[in-house]
Formats: C-alpha cells, sequence, structure tokens
C-alpha cells in the first residue's frame, strides 16, 4: 500500500471516529458557512481601490495590451499554442503555477480529472524517489517541456481559455461590486459563491494584495453566509509548513551520479545551503545510483530538473549508440 494510500485510510478512520455518537451512529454536524470580509480604514478608500487594477499586481492584466492578450489567451494560431503554454508555464513562479492550476481545475474540470487519472503513475514514480507533495506539487516540479499533454490540452485548449467579450473581462482580474462584493454596514463582503477566485485562502492573498498596495488599513472578518447553515461531515486536516521537497535522480553508476552531481554544481554556482548526497539502491547486477538534492529553493529546483532529464536521456542515446556499435562490430547488423 503506497503511503499516501495509507494516509487516507487514517484520515477517513479519524473522521469516523469524530462522526460517531454515544451509540455508536453517524451524526451530520451542522457548521454555519462563511464569506471572507474586510473592514477598512475607509469603505470609499477601499471601492476605489478595489477598482483600480494597478492595485490587483500579478492577479490582473491589463487587456489592452496585445502582449497580455497573447499571455492570457496564447497565440492567434493554434498549433503554436501548445510550444507558448510550456514556454509561459516555464516563466511562471510557484506562485504563478498555482494561478494557473487553479484556473484550469475551475475551467475545464473533466479536463483536468482526466489529467489526473492518466498521470498518476508518473506522480506516484515521483514520490517513490523520495519526493513530498500534492499532485500540483508535482506539476510545478516539472518544466514546461515534461508536462504531461493531458495537462494543457492538445493545442494548448486547457492552458489557455477562448477569447471572448466575457473572458476579457473575467481574466483582467478586477471584481465588479454586487456581483463579487458588497457593502454591508462598515464591511465589504466577499461571496465566495460568486466569487472569481476560488478558494477563500486565494481570495485572501488577492485581497492583501490589492488593500496593502493602496496603502490602506484593514483587517479580516468573517461573516455569515447569506445561504445559512450548511450540514457537512468533518474534516481533519493539518496545516504544515511549505517545503521544498528533495530532488532525486536514479543513474547506474557512481561515476554518472557524480558527473551529474558536477552539472548540477555549475548551474547553481556555490550555495551554503544545498547538499549533494549519493545513494546506492539495489544489489549485484541490480544495483543503482540515487543522487539526491537537498537545500534548494523551489526555482533552483525548477532549474535542475530539466538538467537531470536531459543528463538521462543523454546516457540512454550514449548507450543505444554503443549497443549499435557493438552489433555492427559483430556482423548482427550493418
Amino acid at each position: 500500500m503506497k503511503h499516501s494510500e495509507l494516509k487516507q485510510l487514517i484520515r477517513e478512520e479519524i473522521q469516523k471516529m469524530l462522526s460517531e455518537d454515544d451509540e455508536g451512529g453517524i451524526q451530520n454536524i451542522a457548521r454555519t458557512s462563511y464569506d471572507i470580509a474586510i473592514q477598512p480604514s475607509s469603505i470609499e478608500d477601499a471601492l476605489k481601490a478595489l477598482q483600480n487594477i494597478s492595485n490587483y499586481g500579478m492577479y490582473a492584466q491589463n487587456m489592452r495590451k496585445p502582449d497580455v492578450i497573447k499571455r492570457v489567451f496564447g497565440p492567434s494560431i493554434p498549433a503554436q499554442k501548445a510550444n507558448a503554454a510550456k514556454s509561459d508555464w516555464d516563466s511562471r513562479s510557484d506562485e504563478e503555477k498555482n494561478i494557473k492550476i487553479s484556473d484550469i481545475k475551475n475551467r475545464v474540470p473533466e479536463e483536468y480529472a482526466n489529467a489526473v487519472e492518466k498521470n498518476t503513475s508518473r506522480y506516484e514514480a515521483w514520490q517513490d524517489e523520495g519526493n513530498e507533495g500534492t499532485f500540483e506539487d508535482w506539476l510545478k516540479s516539472l518544466s514546461g517541456k515534461m508536462l504531461p499533454i493531458e495537462f494543457y490540452g492538445r493545442y494548448g485548449k486547457n492552458y489557455f481559455p477562448i477569447k471572448t467579450p466575457d473572458n476579457l473581462k473575467k481574466y483582467s482580474g478586477v471584481m465588479e461590486p454586487e456581483t463579487h462584493y458588497k457593502v454591508k454596514d462598515n464591511l465589504i463582503v466577499f461571496p465566495q459563491e460568486s466569487s472569481p477566485f476560488n478558494s477563500k485562502p486565494y481570495l485572501k492573498k488577492v485581497l492583501k494584495t490589492i488593500i496593502d498596495n493602496s496603502g490602506l488599513e484593514f483587517k479580516f472578518v468573517d461573516v455569515e453566509s447569506e445561504g445559512g447553515e450548511e450540514e457537512t461531515t468533518p474534516v481533519v486536516t493539518k496545516t504544515e509548513k511549505p517545503t521544498v521537497p528533495p530532488l532525486s535522480t536514479t543513474v547506474d553508476t557512481a561515476d554518472q551520479a557524480d558527473k551529474l552531481r558536477k552539472v548540477f554544481q555549475s548551474r547553481l554556482g556555490d550555495v551554503p545551503t544545498v547538499k549533494y548526497e549519493v545513494e546506492p539502491i539495489g544489489k549485484g547486477a541490480d544495483r543503482k545510483y540515487k543522487l539526491i538534492v537537498t537545500g534548494i529553493s523551489a526555482d533552483q529546483r525548477t532549474k535542475l530538473q530539466p538538467l537531470a532529464f536531459d543528463f538521462k536521456q543523454n546516457l540512454r542515446e550514449e548507450l543505444n549508440f554503443e549497443r549499435k556499435r557493438m552489433l555492427v562490430r559483430a556482423g548482427i547488423i550493418k
């Protein structure tokens, strides 16, 4: 049983224990749903700040600029969109990759579910190499050319939204009054049900960026949703400090592992926090060597991952060439 499956079973058992009543039955626990609101130092100034696209930072796009339109919707020629998607992915920070993943999950949920299903084995292989994280973390660890086609779609159809008047408005990022937020007494309430920024933590990040950029003082407040109470099953979650997982690459010989280490060091330079370890795995003829790199940042990991792929690809090509040369010498092939 894989580690992720074991964790899921433990989580389900904890939920069952929490939801059993004295007779051993299952009880539904009613929970009030809440929306995010802000209490600014000035309602009027906060409303102006919400309408100023410059306050949205990386969460907004100026749709009057052709290069921005191309970045959001991709090239006008469909055949160019797949490569454009890969290049765009490589240009993004981890936070910007989170935004793109969230966009695809919410815009084409069935396609995203298919991407997860088709690439579970690749994700699990990544975990088996000693990496930790979610499917999204695995995606973020990949370079653009290594992304599964089910994620970005043929001709980039999943990665880039269709350019329509509604989408031009939506991807400008600016929220609209009475649709995305409402004034209630001394608060501005942002109903999650109609939010263009899916998930409360994501919306909270956006709001903090907007109000911080405006220079206003404010605080977040939870307000009861207009929908009232909903019945839910309790879910046990654990908040973990974000960490960058180690980068592990398995090769055939210790010499190859050392050569790859030198490639990585040449790319990163002298970084005191980075550690390189070579771990032998297997025995006898099956013995291989795993190079494990720790103490790297997310950006450094992104830089090293395609180098590891290219290194192993070159090893395979050299091996195939050597095998062919031996067969020619033996007279088996010409």
